[in-house]
């Protein structure tokens, strides 16, 4: 049989003041297919505060009048932590405030293990990752005026959140959120002829509030995944018209790492003191740690 099972994993340390960046893949290749990862981050503290009050008017500019318009963009994203948020209005009344805090960390190593048993065929690989992510973001919103569209995103790993606010003329929202990455951990299953399982497992929380007032069209989409891909929960809304929605979603996803211990194989075995002194001569004196346990320490 022809063996062409690859393993390949890179990892790539750069500095940058005043924070160090990292990334790291792994690429798992058979006769019939490929599993990969990919990851960076870096020591990073960020804190970001904002305070808007104002009106939306237009402005003259030599001779000229310029039309009024607000716009904002956010994006933040470290370690498959994301947030995303687009604002756009027209002439009218606005105020906003918003404070957020990033905190992430590449202190720890990245581990791998490649385990194939006796007399099989499958070789059991495992990434280990603690890179650990925390962002913490509340943000409240009033407009009263021509027109507002307003949209969001929260990403943790591929459970998500996101909200869609489009042609209010009256439009509030108080939202909060918190989202935690803690570690990944990366389990394949492979032949030389194909990949059998490829699962991620990261450990994950996402916590997000949303209160707003909405006077044109609202929609709200969520969803969670199990390590497989597979979707544990969803939603879709929509809502035309003049709403107050209340939204409080939590989603949490915990993979311990451990390991079994082989109880089945004893440390030490019994009948060394029945044995007569000729044949015990025929060991020699360091096998009576093996008999009666004293070369055994408990670390």
């Amino acid at each position: 049989m022809k063996q062409i099972f690859t393993l390949v994993l890179l990892f790539f340390l750069v500095a940058a003041a005043p924070a160090s960046a990292a990334s790291w893949s792994g690429l798992v290749k058979t006769d019939s297919g490929t599993w990969s990862v990919v990851r960076e981050s870096s020591n990073l503290t960020f804190n970001y505060e904002q305070s808007v009050h104002g009106q939306i008017a237009p402005v003259h500019y030599r001779n000229r009048t310029l039309s009024p318009v607000y716009s904002n963009y956010e994006d933040i994203e470290k370690n498959d932590v994301h947030v995303k948020e687009r604002t756009a209005a027209m002439e009218g009344s606005f105020r906003s405030e918003g404070a957020l805090k990033l905190f992430s960390s590449i202190d720890d190593t990245v581990n791998l293990s490649i385990n194939k048993p006796a007399g099989s065929d499958i070789y059991d690989i495992e990434f280990y990752e603690h890179w650990p992510v925390k962002l913490s973001y509340s943000k409240s919103m009033n407009y009263s005026g021509k027109e507002i569209n307003n949209r969001e995103f929260v990403g943790n790993s591929k459970d998500y959140a996101g909200a869609n606010f489009l042609y209010n003329q009256e439009f509030s929202k108080e939202r909060s959120m918190k989202m935690s990455l803690d570690r990944m951990n990366a389990t394949i299953l492979a032949t030389d002829e194909t990949i059998n399982l490829g699962e991620v497992k990261a450990t994950r929380d996402t916590q997000y509030r949303l209160q707003t007032h909405s006077t044109g069209i609202a929609s709200f989409k969520w969803r969670q995944v199990d390590a497989d891909d597979s979707i544990l929960n969803e939603g879709d809304e929509r809502y035309v018209g003049v709403y107050d929605i209340a939204k409080n979603i939590r989603m949490k996803s915990r993979f311990d790492l451990s390991r079994n211990d082989d109880s089945w194989l004893p440390c030490c075995s019994g009948g060394w003191s029945n044995m007569r002194l000729a044949d015990k001569k025929g060991f020699g004196t360091s096998a009576k740690g093996v008999f009666d346990c004293s070369c055994y320490n408990v670390p």
